[in-house]
């Protein structure tokens, strides 16, 4: 892609957004804290289940260890 091009798609950019931004008027930091904090919610949520998941592989780990241990 040419240098060109690439000037040409930002600038078209930059007028949708300045549309969006004129049409959204007072409504836009609402509308950007809903989308961040949903983001936010979301990786949040991944996050606990991924610490959740591992904190249950531990579990069955130490356990597997202590019958093991405990057979000898």
């Amino acid at each position: 892609m040419s240098t060109f091009s690439q000037v040409v798609v930002l600038f078209i950019l930059a007028v949708i957004v300045i549309l969006l931004a004129i049409i959204l008027g007072d409504y836009g930091p609402w509308y950007l804290a809903w989308l961040l904090g949903t983001g936010f919610m979301i990786l949040v949520a991944a996050m606990g289940g991924v610490l959740f998941e591992d904190q249950e592989r531990e579990l069955i780990h130490s356990e597997n260890t202590d019958s093991s241990t405990k057979k000898s």
